[in-house]
């Protein structure tokens, strides 16, 4: 039996209540047969890193690409437009 990735982009505070300080992380989570094997957070240069890593030993990172994508883009428009990004976002309030 495979095992199922999900993945999401989660938000911590970086001690202000302005959105720009919002730190944004991509959540991964392994599953399998529904349960959940193991789990990580990466920050979007800690989720470069692991993607050059991943990519030097053949894994698929599709869904690590996917995520890094949405990172950047939450990123950028939470620091010009104070917007919330597209895709799966959960705050933390």
């Amino acid at each position: 039996m495979n095992e199922d990735l999900t993945w999401e982009v989660r938000y911590e505070a970086a001690g202000s209540e302005s959105r720009q300080q919002d730190l944004a992380k991509a959540c991964f989570y392994w599953k399998k047969g529904g349960q959940l094997m193991r789990s990580a957070e990466f920050t979007r240069s800690e989720l470069e890193v692991e993607c050059e890593r991943l990519c030097e030993t053949g894994t698929d990172l599709t869904q690590f690409v996917l995520a890094l994508k949405q990172l950047a883009l939450s990123t950028g428009q939470a620091e010009r437009e104070d917007a919330a990004p597209h895709g799966v976002d959960q705050r933390r309030s």
